[in-house]
């Protein structure tokens, strides 16, 4: 119901019907099976939500969407896909060969599924239970077996907000954590120290050794005007 499924009219959930019903051929069997059985109202719903699809997909044989209706899952075609085909929103399913994507559409669990007696009777020679394996299916050429459960109670609420849980779980801190102003170590003296001890060494190492060249672009000048000046002394003297 959750999902939208019109089964409020239905006796059960989930809802199994005779092993007579896979023999039906007629579509007006099928549609009065359906009103019987109080599922009607699904196809109903089905049938007043088919609107035009948005987008490019009317160009692409796409050009209506609607939603799901009831899925119907039988053990032996007798004439049942032929009778129900024409329904809206009900599809059909070998037990044999059962689509995750018709029982899950869109990855999210909740169908209104109708099996038949035979159907269901099926699943435990199919898949097997937990005390057998299955005696149709194989898993890595050994016989399949169904996932054993890992935890005896799958209440995990009631689990974390038991007594045994929450004695030994640390008390909840009381107050607020104060905000530290992070500093930017490219532009911080104390934030490069922090991760750098030896950073500022490093930072005044590669100044000097920037600066070097400068220095001695500016000594060459005063070096040539000593040189100029010795040269003419020693002209000067020589006359």
């Amino acid at each position: 119901m959750a999902r939208g499924h019109r089964i409020m009219g239905t006796p059960e959930g989930p809802l199994i019907v005779s092993g007579a019903v896979e023999s039906i051929s007629k579509t007006k069997q099928a549609v009065g099976l359906l009103k019987k059985l109080g599922a009607y109202a699904d196809v109903d719903k089905v049938t007043a939500s088919k609107t035009m699809r948005a987008g490019k997909g009317k160009l692409r044989n796409r050009r209506f969407v609607q939603r799901r209706g009831p899925l119907i899952i039988y053990n032996k075609d007798q004439g049942l896909t032929r009778a129900f085909r024409n329904i809206p929103g009900v599809e059909l399913a070998d037990v044999n060969s059962l689509n995750i994507l018709q029982l899950a559409p869109g990855g999210h669990v909740g169908r209104f599924v109708i099996w038949t007696e035979a159907a269901f009777a099926a699943l435990d020679g199919i898949f097997g239970t937990y005390d057998k394996p299955s005696a149709a299916k194989l898993h890595n050429k050994t016989p399949y077996r169904l996932p054993q459960l890992q935890m005896s109670n799958a209440d995990l609420s009631r689990l974390i907000n038991s007594d045994e849980v929450q004695s030994k779980v640390n008390a909840p801190k009381e107050g607020q954590k104060p905000a530290v102003l992070k500093l930017n170590p490219l532009k911080s003296a104390i934030g490069l120290a922090a991760i750098n001890p030896a950073g500022a060494a490093a930072k005044k190492r590669a100044r000097e050794e920037a600066a070097a060249p400068k220095k001695a672009a500016a000594k060459k000048p005063k070096e040539l005007k000593d040189a100029q000046k010795a040269y003419y002394k020693s002209m000067i003297a020589e006359e």
